[in-house]
């Protein structure tokens, strides 16, 4: 948890950024905990008779990456109150995910203290295999 207040932060600022490299291991291991055995995710074959030259990580495997980083941001992870993703390109088994995040705005509505992050997920080539908006919550040092 960390301690970060409404009021140190402003649009512009960035997040700590987030590293994942990209295993097979780590992708058969997220099928278990899922429960997506889809073939491609799972057998190489298949996956490089799908043209996609082997298997590839769930998609949801780096909305949980982008999750991550916003949880390890906030003092407390029930303070994330919305994220979305679109995925814009393959992550595969040796990938290096560097997951950023920005804050766009800040506001206050009934009460609470709002920010709006992007993020941006880039493997090792700097293409963007990821991106997204996230919504959360922020203590304020007043009251």
């Amino acid at each position: 948890m960390n301690g970060i207040y409404y009021e140190d932060i402003n649009p512009g600022d960035e997040l700590p950024i987030v590293e994942k490299t990209i295993t097979r291991n780590q992708i058969l291991d997220y099928a278990d905990a899922s429960g997506d055995y889809n073939p491609i995710h799972v057998d190489e074959a298949s996956g490089k008779k799908a043209g996609l030259g082997g298997i590839i990580a769930h998609g949801l495997l780096s909305l949980a990456f982008m999750t991550q980083l916003m949880t390890d941001w906030l003092a407390d992870p029930m303070d994330l109150k919305k994220i979305k993703v679109r995925f814009l390109s393959m992550v595969k088994p040796g990938d290096e995910l560097r997951i950023k995040g920005k804050i766009k705005d800040k506001y206050i509505k009934e009460g609470l203290n709002y920010v709006d992050c992007e993020l941006i997920s880039e493997n090792q080539n700097g293409e963007r295999a990821t991106i997204g908006q996230a919504t959360a919550t922020l203590p304020s040092k007043i009251g």
